[in-house]
């Protein structure tokens, strides 16, 4: 079918040059012909047949995209999670007792406690915003929804212990709020 889509303009534009060569041709002949000169023949053209079928061009391309390190498709998808996709659910349901038959089990004590605080308002435009918006809200990241309430971690009560003076400037660093 693929074939047949690409294939298909470009067989009949051939067939119009050739045509519009043959129509060329038969109008120099009967010129050729009113001064007695010898008429031109016509050439016999063919448009020849496909050797290379699309899902070799494209298994090609695929092997080419790898040998020079080139991302593949699925590298470009961004990350979601399934908390993201459960507030995505419950922010496009339209009515409270719809909201009610969504399962919030993906989402954490924390995560539920702030998904109660939003408004319709507020699940109306994370609704609008997509999916990436609430997986970064559920992430407790700016999602480009603005008038949220801000959605804090509760620390778990273990630290991981730090073994170098780096490794434990770099835990203080990525606890400071503006990283988060």
């Amino acid at each position: 079918m693929l074939k047949d889509q690409i294939v298909a303009p470009f067989r009949m534009a051939a067939k119009t040059l050739i045509w519009i060569e043959k129509m060329i041709i038969a109008v120099l002949n009967s010129i050729l012909k009113i001064f007695g000169l010898k008429p031109m023949p016509i050439p016999s053209r063919q448009i020849p047949q496909l050797s290379i079928r699309p899902d070799d061009i494209l298994s090609e391309v695929g092997k080419h995209d790898a040998e020079v390190g080139l991302p593949t498709s699925d590298k470009f998808l961004k990350p979601t999670t399934e908390a993201g996709h459960t507030l995505y659910r419950y922010a496009c349901a339209q009515s409270p007792n719809e909201r009610s038959t969504i399962d919030l089990s993906a989402l954490s004590d924390d995560q539920q406690f702030w998904l109660y605080q939003l408004s319709d308002a507020d699940l109306s435009r994370l609704s609008k915003a997509g999916l990436d918006a609430c997986t970064r809200a559920m992430d407790g990241k700016k999602c480009g929804v603005g008038g949220l309430p801000k959605f804090e971690r509760q620390e778990t009560a273990e630290k991981p212990k730090v073994e170098s003076p780096l490794a434990e400037r770099i835990h203080a660093y990525r606890e400071l709020p503006a990283f988060a």
